[in-house]
């Protein structure tokens, strides 16, 4: 596993989660075709496994398979193009785009139990998990200088090795958007592997530390600072900041300004002036939806939004009654909402949510793609209970660091792989800390 706080001086292995204790699966599935080979090590033994289709199953504190059982299983392939595909693996956890899908694995696979549910890592070289995230975030038509910034990016944040979400289960990474998308060989080209390459060992530097690179998929065209989503310790390098050449000198704090951003096309890298609309779904990963991604529309009606409410928070309420935003970030992102409503008795209460990631989770119940949000009252003339609340948004995610689409942007518009990453980094440096 990664240490933290420290810069590697060659590449490191790292360990991802495949299939997590919260997937609660009690059966994964192998094909094992395209692996030639392989040995399996299971309880200080190594065994053959004579079938191409394999079917691991956790009953009574013992994971079986092909007429074995055990505690722990590791299967490690040794051929240059070797791989092992494994069925269902959930993609999106929690979020709106949650779907399962087959992904093909390469390396070491290591099978254990946790909580009566099966666990599967996935140990392989840093370099050969980032030509793979390349693709798996994004697809494999992104042009060549934003493949480059995405890899220098997501490798300098998997350094950084700061939040450290899963280090309790012993890996160091999941595979999905709560760390960074890996779908292990499935979209695995020649240009995400050249990308890998002519960038190896590349990371963003800041005061002799590797940056905290985080990123998302569209920040609407204002970036936002770190410590209005995180923990409240700035970072120089992620700043509000207009994602574009020029500044738009607009403060989005102001609830005016914002309606008017929300409503309007400004000329940001991630908006339809350098990538159109139309255009888009082609550079997405394969998990993501096509849709709007810097303006959008959702609704929700009173019913949905209670129980959301009611599920996430735990908290008796009949009705909403309004929603009301009491502060916001640069980017427009809500910091504090106050949500006034009707208990069971009929008594009117209010609650104040913090931060821009608990406004998305509680405002729908696949989580909201922004909280960059006009939100707008439904009802009717004669009811002080809304029907429903429209959400009128800008950007997909926290805003914070690189924006992927605005980098697609800024390729396309002719931008070098440097100048993208600085562009979302401000006064950060690219150092080789390793061949």
């Amino acid at each position: 596993m990664l240490v933290p706080n420290s810069i590697p001086k060659s590449e490191p292995l790292l360990r991802v989660g495949i299939v997590l204790p919260e997937d609660n699966q009690k059966t994964v599935i192998l094909d094992l075709t395209n692996s030639i080979n392989i040995k399996v090590f299971f309880d200080g033994e190594n065994t053959n496994l004579k079938h191409k289709l394999i079917v691991f199953e956790a009953k009574e504190q013992k994971i079986y398979f092909n007429g074995f059982d055990a505690e722990k299983i590791e299967i490690e392939q040794t051929g240059t193009n070797d791989f092992i595909v494994v069925k269902s693996v959930i993609a999106g956890r929690g979020f709106h785009w949650v779907k399962h899908i087959d992904i093909k694995l390469s390396h070491k696979l290591e099978f254990s139990l946790k909580d009566g549910n099966l666990m599967l890592i996935n140990e392989l070289p840093l370099e050969d998990y980032l030509a793979s995230v390349a693709t798996s975030e994004m697809s494999s038509e992104c042009p060549v200088s934003y493949t480059e910034a995405q890899t220098i990016v997501a490798r300098s944040w998997m350094l950084a090795n700061v939040e450290q979400k899963h280090i309790h289960l012993g890996f160091d990474v999941c595979n999905d958007d709560c760390c960074q998308r890996f779908q292990g060989l499935n979209h695995l080209t020649e240009h995400s592997k050249r990308a890998a390459e002519n960038t190896r060992g590349l990371v963003l530097m800041y005061k002799n530390e590797i940056v905290d690179a985080r990123y998302s998929k569209s920040c609407g065209g204002i970036m936002e600072k770190f410590e209005n989503l995180w923990e409240n310790t700035p970072k120089d390098y992620m700043q509000n900041k207009s994602d574009a050449p020029i500044d738009f000198n607009v403060d989005l704090t102001i609830e005016k300004n914002l309606i008017e951003w929300v409503n309007s096309v400004p000329k940001a890298f991630c908006g339809p002036h350098y990538i159109k609309e139309e255009d888009l779904h082609k550079y997405l990963g394969n998990v993501d939806e096509e849709g709007s991604y810097f303006r959008w529309e959702i609704r929700t009606n009173q019913n949905d939004l209670v129980e959301n409410i009611k599920d996430k928070l735990g908290i008796d309420i009949k009705n909403v009654i309004s929603l009301v935003p009491q502060k916001r970030a640069g980017s427009g992102r809500i910091l504090e909402l106050e949500i006034k409503y009707l208990d069971s008795n009929k008594n009117k209460k209010s609650i104040i949510i913090h931060k821009d990631y608990e406004v998305r989770r509680i405002l729908h119940k696949m989580f909201l793609y922004s909280s960059a949000i006009e939100i707008v009252t439904h009802r009717t003339n004669d009811s002080d209970i809304p029907l429903g609340f429209i959400f009128k948004g800008a950007g997909w995610g926290h805003g914070a660091g690189m924006c992927q689409i605005g980098g697609i942007g800024m390729s396309l518009a002719g931008y070098k792989t440097e100048e993208i990453v600085k562009h979302y980094y401000p006064g950060v440096e690219i150092i080789e800390i390793y061949r």
